[in-house]
């Protein structure tokens, strides 16, 4: 990773950057949310954690979500406990709501290949080093966020 890319993680992951209120919103309460919440109990890792989180949250707005790529049998666990979360091989994002794609810094053909169609598409990205996050929200215009 160069220079230029560890200051946009930083800058962007502290919310500077982003104009959005509702992408803003989605960085504070989804992505770097610190409150517990109930389930973590049976949650360990943080990895997993996020993924609930982020389940949870597009569930709650009735959005679907698809993760794709290789996840751990917790990981799995805690995206079905939020419920219409499900893992599935896809080959192409036209149609999806949200899409949780796991290492997409490897140089795994499959991931790589669902991320470079996902920062052409006309979504909002959200890579975290090894998760990234595509949403397709009609109305916005495309955005990639570094976090």
């Amino acid at each position: 990773m160069n220079i230029e890319d560890k200051i946009a993680r930083w800058w962007q992951g502290r919310g500077f950057g982003i104009q959005s209120k509702s992408d803003y919103e989605y960085l504070k309460d989804v992505i770097k949310e610190s409150l517990p919440y109930y389930a973590y109990d049976k949650i360990k890792t943080e990895r997993a954690r996020l993924i609930y989180r982020i389940c949870l949250h597009e569930n709650q707005k009735g959005r679907k979500v698809t993760l794709a790529g290789n996840f751990t049998d917790e990981e799995l666990a805690a995206a079905r406990s939020a419920t219409k979360c499900d893992k599935r091989e896809i080959t192409h994002l036209h149609g999806q709501e949200t899409v949780i794609i796991n290492d997409i810094d490897s140089d795994q053909g499959y991931a790589q290949q669902l991320w470079h169609q996902a920062l052409k598409a006309k979504a909002i990205t959200w890579d975290m080093g090894s998760i990234g996050v595509v949403r397709f929200i009609e109305g916005r215009y495309p955005e990639h966020y570094s976090i």
